[in-house]
């Protein structure tokens, strides 16, 4: 059986069904709804798919195409996802269509069924999408269903929180088919992204040829950096050595309350030419601060040379000692504690914008960066912490720039970040990235990928400025906990789409040291701007999730979107060996159809992968993912230690995988750094103590005659 999904569907542009199984990276097929060609769902007693995801079909479409489903279903044990179709009259479902605005909860299986899945979700009040606002500022609207039914068999697991009816169910019938249907539209909404993780989940049997990750990466730009508010003289603020040191503390605190397996760190963005000028020392380098007037998608030509801020004859040999008199720079400087608090990475020297940059300036504003963050100064750029192949350029510049990506090179730097506003530099798969060529850059093969701005402002350093400026913006006041809980609402809905896209924030945001003493989440403390909006992620993302939040260094989160390239690139195929009377899986076979790659293969249900020649990622309490190098040769073959059936996909997470590790483990002893909470520990336990815990535990038992579970009889039928 091919390890591949069919997805059938009537959706229009704005479904984001397609966006998950990319949020995956799994291999699927699309066929458009009404089928108007013939759809080989088997060859030579081989299933092509392992699963069929339907979408938005109507009743009529869900009759004509359903006989050859099911016998697919009845030869394969195949299970079948229905999205917003127009419920099947034959399951006895009744069910009115609405536009109405509803929100859907979790019953006591759907609970269940997430929590398998280390999801969450109870009592969770989740949006139903009913409105696409259209260019014009129009409304488009979606229906979705409201559907009862009397049967047994029907497992609820969404419901609508303000009437009786139900909003989705799995479906287990006489003849042993299981399908799972979802009612409402799969448009942006917190319900289909949530949901979506359920339905892939079950409809694949819990083995899914994809990848599962939460990367929560905040950047912080302009550091070293003094930035004035809104350009106002006297109102200003550049972090201090307490401040840092309370943000460091921070970090290992909130590992507390991050899902099992977290790693959390922020990363920053320097800009060496304040030390010079908080050290007073040799400060005034550059000549001319000409702002060129070029737009941000300007495309400079080769020929044009482009700014002159760099003469050349600049002082740039500094006394390490005069430097130490800017307390950031004597605290951080030859400091390797205190660096490893933290991931680094370039910023340019004096933040000049670089869209309009000669060679010789860009030359100038990296070389001095380096030489600042190298021996004998910082003295961080060879170590681990330092992103060496990365930067946050200056207002997202320079990026068109063919000379600035010429000097970039000079210097070993291949990945930049982007811009999720601009859509200059940003795929339409945004799991993918950007890659300059000579028409968009004058110059070929420069990685970008793309990052979120969130809206605590670059020149602000409290609420009230932040207050300030939303209402100059917008031309309206908000306060401070609704606006938190606007950030939380739209950027939770991020993580659920699995977007690696890391923040953006500014050196004024670390501000702490003297702020009010608050209560933030039910932590009590002196908490600045990016630490609120941290906590009141956390907050939103711990109501639907309990997957590890992982920070990594951007070298390494750029590699990400690299292998995902590659992956797509070489369209890799899956095959299950299944015994045709047992359902025991023998082995998974894993080829490359064009080139080389690395490709993902999770387990969520107690599946121990055979580690030959295969590397098992096993963070937290997450299920294993297994990684597989393929090329276009002979296939590799996945193998487990234990006996897996294809149709059960029980999963008590108590399986193991031998050698497993976070990829991106930048604690090279592979451990949860400031917390005990993600390390692995292995205890060996004497025969004769063991012998002692389970008469113990038997006496126990017996004597106070414990019930059996009381789980719903009703879903252990299901999961």
């Amino acid at each position: 059986m091919n390890m591949k999904v069919l997805y059938m569907t009537a959706a229009d542009q704005n479904t984001i069904v397609p966006s998950m199984f990319e949020a995956y990276g799994m291999v699927y097929d699309t066929v458009t709804l009404p089928v108007t060609q013939t759809v080989n769902l088997e060859t030579n007693g081989k299933a092509l798919y392992s699963a069929i995801v339907i979408e938005n079909a109507t009743q009529d479409i869900i009759t004509t195409i359903k006989p050859f489903i099911e016998e697919l279903q009845k030869k394969y044990k195949i299970r079948v996802a229905y999205l917003n179709c127009e419920p099947d009259q034959s399951f006895g479902i009744t069910a009115k269509q609405s536009v109405f605005m509803r929100k859907v909860l979790l019953t006591k299986q759907g609970i269940e069924l997430a929590k398998k899945y280390q999801m969450k979700g109870e009592g969770m009040h989740m949006d139903v999408g009913t409105c696409i606002v259209d260019s014009n500022f129009n409304c488009q609207p979606y229906n979705h269903y409201e559907v009862t039914f009397n049967n047994p068999d029907y497992i609820p697991i969404l419901k609508y929180d303000d009437i009786d009816d139900y909003a989705g169910v799995v479906v287990k019938q006489k003849d042993g088919l299981e399908s799972i249907h979802i009612f409402i539209p799969f448009i942006e909404s917190t319900s289909a992204y949530f949901t979506s993780h359920l339905w892939i989940s079950w409809v694949n049997y819990g083995l899914i040829n994809g990848f599962r990750r939460i990367y929560f990466d905040i950047q912080v730009d302009d550091y070293f950096a003094d930035n004035k508010f809104n350009y106002t003289e006297g109102i200003h603020y550049r972090t201090s050595v307490d401040d840092m040191k309370n943000i460091s503390n921070w970090q290992k605190d909130i590992l507390k309350r991050m899902p099992n397996g977290s790693d959390f760190k922020l990363e920053l963005a320097m800009n060496g030419l304040h030390v010079l000028t908080n050290a007073h020392h040799k400060e005034f380098v550059a000549a001319d601060w000409t702002v060129y007037d070029v737009g941000q998608d300007y495309v400079k030509p080769l020929t044009e040379v482009g700014s002159n801020r760099w003469q050349g004859n600049e002082d740039t040999e500094w006394d390490p000692m005069a430097l130490k008199e800017d307390p950031l720079y004597a605290y951080f400087a030859e400091n390797p504690q205190a660096q490893d608090d933290f991931y680094w990475l370039t910023h340019t020297f004096s933040h000049q914008n670089l869209n309009f940059a000669s060679l010789h300036d860009a030359d100038m504003e990296i070389g001095l960066n380096v030489k600042m963050a190298d021996e004998p100064y910082l003295g961080m750029y060879k170590r681990d912490c330092f992103s060496q192949h990365s930067i946050v350029t200056p207002e997202i510049s320079g990026l068109h720039n063919g000379h600035v990506l010429q000097v970039f090179e000079k210097y070993g730097i291949k990945y930049a970040v982007g811009d999720t506003s601009r859509k200059d530099l940003t795929q339409e798969n945004y799991h993918l990235p950007f890659i300059s060529t000579m028409e968009t850059s004058n110059y070929e093969g420069f990685i970008v990928i793309p990052r979120q701005p969130p809206q605590i402002y670059w020149d602000c350093s409290t609420k009230d400025e932040i207050l300030a400026y939303y209402q100059q913006f917008y031309g309206n006041t908000i306060e401070w906990t609704t606006h938190l809980k606007n950030e939380a609402e739209l950027h939770v809905k991020n993580l659920l789409k699995l977007r690696h896209d890391p923040y953006m924030f500014h050196e004024g945001n670390l501000r702490n040291v003297d702020m009010p003493e608050i209560e933030m989440e039910g932590v009590t403390g002196r908490f600045g701007l990016l630490q609120q909006w941290v906590e009141r992620i956390l907050a939103e993302y711990n109501k639907y999730l309990d997957w590890p939040l992982i920070s990594i260094k951007m070298d390494n989160l750029a590699e990400t979107y690299l292998r995902r390239l590659k992956q797509k690139q070489c369209q890799p195929q899956y095959t299950m060996i299944i015994d045709e009377k047992s359902l025991k899986i023998s082995e998974i076979k894993v080829s490359s159809t064009s080139g080389e790659c690395r490709v993902p293969l999770f387990a969520i249900r107690d599946a121990e992968f055979d580690t030959n020649g295969i590397t098992v990622e096993k963070i937290g309490n997450d299920p294993p993912t297994a990684w597989i190098d393929i090329n276009s040769g002979a296939p590799k073959s996945i193998k487990f230690k234990n006996d897996v059936i294809w149709n059960d996909d029980t999963y008590t997470g108590s399986t193991s995988s031998g050698n497993t590790k976070n990829l991106f483990n930048n604690n090279k002893n592979g451990e949860n750094q400031g917390t005990s909470k993600g390390i692995n520990v292995y205890v060996t336990v004497g025969s004769a103590i063991l012998a002692v815990l389970f008469i113990s535990l038997a006496l126990y038992y017996f004597c106070n005659k414990r019930k059996r579970d009381t789980r719903d009889d009703s879903w252990d039928n299901l999961a």
